[in-house]
């Protein structure tokens, strides 16, 4: 009785988790967003799911600013920061613009969204303390501990000698 029970929740954890997840497929959604800077990134997820779209995804995007200037097509690419998420190759010109997506694989989709491109202030440098003063504090320490282990072995030796 005892090995059916266990042969019984073998076959029902076979069963449970040999069963194939909800397959993607279907149509994709997309995000779209300016990076901060002067890009524009995208994530692309399956519309049933949610789950990110880990085949590659054909994508590009088009601008057009409020007074008509425009710019694009511009491809992009995958980015090294994760799966299903995509970057522009060009950097957008400065300005505010309504920026539309456009996927032609695994399946059509279109994403449009406002995006300001802006030139990002330099990055800070690092000030990191002079090596002089670090030799400094350096020597010092290890003389104050010569000078300390040098006056205890000499009161040892007075004490021993006296």
């Amino acid at each position: 009785m005892r090995h059916a029970g266990v042969l019984i929740t073998c076959l029902f954890m076979l069963l449970v988790t040999g069963m194939p997840a909800s397959a993607h497929g279907g149509p994709i959604r997309l995000e779209v967003q300016g990076d901060g800077g002067q890009g524009v990134t995208a994530t692309v997820t399956y519309q049933n799911d949610g789950h990110p779209v880990t085949d590659e995804v054909v994508l590009n995007f088009t601008a057009v600013t409020a007074d008509g200037r425009a710019f694009g097509p511009v491809r992009m690419v995958a980015a090294a920061e994760g799966q299903s998420f995509y970057v522009s190759e060009q950097s957008l010109p400065v300005g505010a613009w309504t920026v539309t997506v456009i996927a032609t694989r695994p399946s059509a989709a279109t994403k449009t969204a406002a995006v300001t491109s802006k030139i990002l202030p330099a990055k800070p440098t690092l000030t990191v303390p002079s090596n002089d003063s670090t030799v400094v504090i350096l020597v010092a320490v290890n003389g104050v501990i010569l000078l300390a282990v040098a006056a205890a072995i000499l009161l040892r030796w007075r004490r021993t000698h006296s």
